[in-house]
């Protein structure tokens, strides 16, 4: 195994791509890759327990597919209540040697392009009560009096839920930089982003989905790993993604939830427009939620993308990660296809598509 990075030590390191970089269509498509995610934490001397937990991916807009788990013991699949997120968690007892988890799978990402022109619902069509969950306020998304006035200039004279997602977009991309230079990024604070105007991913999308529900538009978050641009049809080798890569949705009727991802706009305007509406196929969904206890214990999770380890019921530094990937070209992709769905998989294999909530 190559050396794996200390997740406290990056707790917030999006990965990066130079603003010269111009991105070209057949970049931005589906993508087919074979994921490797892994943690490894070494007890402290004496620890009677070692627990560690690694979030697995999502399925929506992606096909995950000869999901295997491994680890210093069994792997139990645990879906979180609210967010649905799903989590691979060991225990360990007594455990003399490091203790590990680890995740492979075959993932197939969609390119997203929602039927933004097809809706012309306003504010009001919004179901408030299946909604509420992405209309409140929140310990991670704030909505203070200055966030309520900025929503409110921004979408004046905006008719259509669209319109005015698209306005406060506008907004955020003028107003914030993709910039961590100043510390306190990273972690969506909504004071920070108005006052400093600069950040991460977080911060960009964390800023934006408090001024869509300040408004009434249901927004959420999405958090996973970023895939380098390209058209993925040659297998390049194994690649090493330094850090998680977050975007957004809001909910328009008529269109469905519509993806925003406007650091990566910010990074390359000449797809500002793309971005709005429009998902690149280069990433993984992994997490929605936010706020969040992994097992009604322990503190809470801004959000959820790093492995966490708990040392005798207490959380514990030193964990180690690597997140790595490499493109499959069609014809592995084909080849796999077909002994699949030959039945060719081991059983266990494919009983984990599926775990028990």
């Amino acid at each position: 195994m190559r050396r794996l990075i200390p997740a406290l030590l990056l707790p917030v390191f999006a990965a990066t791509v130079l603003a010269s970089d111009t991105i070209g269509r057949d970049a931005l498509g589906p993508r087919t890759i074979r994921l490797a995610y892994e943690a490894r934490v070494t007890p402290p001397p004496g620890t009677e327990r070692v627990e560690l937990w690694l979030p697995l991916p999502r399925e929506e807009n992606q096909a995950v597919r000869e999901l295997k788990l491994s680890g210093s013991g069994h792997v139990t699949v645990v879906r979180l209540p609210e967010s649905a997120d799903r989590v691979a968690w060991v225990r360990a007892e007594k455990p003399s040697e490091p203790v590990v988890l680890g995740v492979t799978a075959l993932v197939t990402r969609q390119e997203l392009r929602a039927p933004v022109s097809a809706s012309r619902a306003r504010v009001a069509d919004v179901d408030l009560a299946a909604y509420a969950a992405e209309l409140g306020p929140s310990p991670s998304v704030q909505i203070n009096d200055e966030v309520r006035a900025i929503a409110r200039r921004e979408t004046a004279g905006k008719p259509t839920v669209v319109a005015q997602a698209r306005a406060l977009y506008d907004w955020v991309f003028d107003h914030m930089q993709y910039d961590k230079s100043v510390p306190g990024w990273g972690l969506g604070d909504i004071p920070y982003c108005l006052k400093v105007g600069k950040g991460n991913c977080t911060d960009f999308h964390t800023l934006f989905i408090a001024l869509a529900r300040a408004t009434g538009i249901p927004a959420r978050w999405n958090m996973g790993f970023p895939v380098a641009y390209g058209d993925g049809k040659a297998d390049t080798g194994d690649q090493t993604v330094a850090g998680y890569h977050c975007w957004a949705e809001f909910y328009a009727p008529g269109a469905g939830w519509v993806p925003v991802d406007i650091s990566e706009a910010r990074k390359h305007p000449e797809l500002k427009d793309y971005f709005f509406g429009n998902l690149s196929g280069n990433r993984v969904l992994f997490t929605r939620g936010r706020d969040l206890v992994l097992d009604g214990r322990g503190k809470v999770l801004n959000y959820l993308i790093y492995p966490v380890a708990r040392a005798d019921g207490k959380e514990t530094s030193g964990v180690e990660w690597k997140f790595s990937y490499r493109d499959v070209p069609d014809t592995e992709l084909t080849r796999t296809a077909a002994d699949y769905g030959s039945g060719s998989q081991p059983a266990a294999t494919l009983a984990l598509l599926h775990p028990t909530p």
